[in-house]
């Protein structure tokens, strides 16, 4: 009897997990031998983007994604200067149309903040008119024509007018799938909005207390975005305002911000008063309204204690973002090879300083501090400071021109790679950039000065504290203090 109640358990355990493939083909012959990856959108806070499939297209063309996903999300098919919006979901089986291959320009390619053209993937031979990829363009083209109208209007539209839009497009699209129908209704809210300043209360009541938070609809999303901007300060620019706050975020106190969003009745519960924390914590964080390290603080305790699962993850991102130049923690990991392919990491500088800097050789600024880092190489010893320098050109071989040329460089030179990711890590947007690391591989300058900066006298002052640092910490590990 046990063994036939196993049977069942993993057979519908099979059942169930075949219910969650999703498989997208089509034939794009300008693509042939390329690897095709898709991104799927984790979440709207963060905005990640994380690898779901990879398709390696064949000399015909032909090409196949297929992963497993337990709810609908938007996912991008990476096309070179496209990016191809899909809408995947559990048992989605498509047959796509991509594009002809477009060639990146040289200027874009080293452009990590490069921007590439969205597009919705076109579906073919798909039967089943409640298809997502079917709804949610066709409903787009009918919302941005509308969406038109408001913007270039010269009197202003009227709530008749957008009802009667709104009425026939509805005629145009009638279905059960929820996330269609959802989708569609916050897309009208947001037209609602723009058009006639509907207020912000009415929409609040109607879509966002007491309901479900729709943490994978980016329509959803978008409205969310319009109404509740900068949660945390006292100004009006949120639908929901809340004075005081500050002071849990200065007491870095997650339950006393909690406590004080769902003392407003908008709120509606503990869930949106999460989601609510959350954006604020990503919108404060980038508009330096509160110390970083309260909002860090704040961040990391939401990810341990919040009783969302999603929201938990979502809180331990905002942590890794926050954190990811900020002095006293660990900078994004390097893996790069220099000219004689030998592999980098900053584990190979333990015990020394690191004075990192990118380096471009068509930037007049950055070839202006080449002597004066041969100086500073010069003036300190090894042991104490290694200078690493990260090459960013569109042929490995210009680096290589350097070295021949630059014979009195001795330092670690490394080439990027087309790791425009690293480069957007590092908030790389000219050249020259320069960051120091202490021995234990921690950020403690950022950025650093250039050496033109009088870094002589800046970097033994850091040398002298971070000493200081080290001899107080280790009189209090043998008086026994933590």
């Amino acid at each position: 009897m046990l063994k036939k109640i196993f049977f069942c358990l993993v057979l519908l355990t099979s059942l169930s997990a075949k219910g969650q493939v999703f498989t997208v083909s089509g034939i794009a012959k300008t693509y042939a031998g390329d690897t095709l990856k898709m991104y799927v959108v984790d979440d709207y806070i963060t905005k990640n983007e994380s690898l779901i499939a990879s398709a390696k297209v064949d000399s015909d063309g032909n090409f196949t994604f297929s992963g497993n996903i337990k709810d609908v999300k938007v996912a991008y098919i990476d096309l070179t200067v496209f990016k191809g919006r899909i809408f995947l979901g559990p048992n989605l089986k498509e047959e796509i149309v991509l594009p002809e291959k477009q060639q990146i320009t040289l200027q874009d390619k080293l452009n990590p903040y490069f921007k590439k053209a969205e597009f919705f993937v076109k579906v073919i031979n798909q039967k089943d008119k409640e298809d997502l990829n079917l709804l949610i363009p066709e409903f787009e083209k009918y919302f941005n024509s509308a969406m038109g109208k408001v913007f270039y209007s010269v009197k202003g539209v009227s709530k008749a007018t957008v009802d009667s839009m709104e009425n026939v497009i509805n005629q145009k699209f009638t279905t059960k799938n929820q996330y269609f129908n959802d989708y569609k209704k916050y897309r009208y809210a947001l037209l609602d909005y723009t058009a006639y300043h509907r207020s912000k209360d009415d929409i609040v009541k109607e879509l966002f207390t007491g309901k479900e938070i729709l943490i994978n609809s980016p329509a959803y999303a978008e409205l969310f975005d319009e109404l509740f901007t900068n949660v945390f300060t006292s100004g009006k620019t949120s639908a929901i305002v809340i004075k005081d706050l500050y002071q849990g975020i200065y007491d870095k106190s997650y339950n006393t911000l909690k406590r004080k969003m769902m003392s407003e009745p908008k709120v509606g519960g503990e869930k949106f008063a999460d989601y609510l924390i959350l954006k604020g914590l990503k919108d404060s964080y980038y508009s330096d309204s509160f110390p970083k390290e309260s909002l860090v603080a704040v961040a990391d305790s939401v990810a341990m204690m919040s009783k969302t699962k999603d929201f938990r993850q979502i809180a331990a991102k905002l942590s890794e973002k926050f954190t990811t130049l900020l002095c006293g923690y660990a900078p994004p990991e390097i893996f790069l090879r220099d000219d004689k392919g030998l592999e980098y990491s900053y584990q190979k500088s333990s015990g020394k300083f690191v004075y990192l800097t990118f380096y471009n050789p068509n930037s007049y600024a950055a070839y202006a501090d080449l002597d004066l880092l041969k100086q500073i190489r010069k003036g300190f010893p090894e042991d104490v400071l290694e200078i690493v320098m990260i090459f960013v050109s569109d042929k490995k071989e210009k680096m290589t021109e350097f070295l021949k040329k630059e014979t009195d460089v001795t330092w670690k030179v490394l080439w990027y790679g087309f790791d425009n990711e690293l480069l957007k890590s590092y908030n790389v947007r000219a050249f020259p950039v320069y960051y120091m690391l202490n021995p234990q591989g921690k950020l403690s300058m950022n950025p650093a000065p250039s050496p033109q900066e009088d870094f002589v006298l800046k970097f033994n002052a850091a040398y002298r504290n971070w000493k200081n640092d080290q001899y107080r910490q280790q009189y209090r590990e043998n008086q026994g203090i933590k």
